[in-house]
């Protein structure tokens, strides 16, 4: 699991991405995402899956201002994975 591309906008925080190779069909992807201070935020979308790779598309959560680490996660009855985290500040 790779992300592609993070952010934030000053409203909300964002990432998306790909799982390369085979990772199943009916798979969810998850965007969990941690506050200095602990606090959690997550949100899911349905993923798309194609022959050569999942694509988890933009996932957004909103979410107040501070430095915010994320993780975008797939879960499939084949598979789960999770990417390295990221670190993305909300103004």
């Amino acid at each position: 699991m790779t992300i592609v591309s993070s952010g934030a906008d000053g409203a909300s925080i964002y990432a998306s991405g790909l799982v390369t190779g085979d990772g199943g069909v009916d798979g969810v992807c998850t965007l969990t995402a941690t506050a200095t201070d602990g606090r959690v935020l997550t949100g899911a979308i349905d993923a798309q899956a194609t022959p050569a790779a999942v694509n988890c598309g933009l996932i957004e959560i909103s979410a107040p201002a501070g430095s915010w680490t994320l993780v975008l996660s797939y879960r499939s009855a084949a598979t789960q994975v999770s990417s390295d985290p990221v670190t993305v500040t909300q103004p």
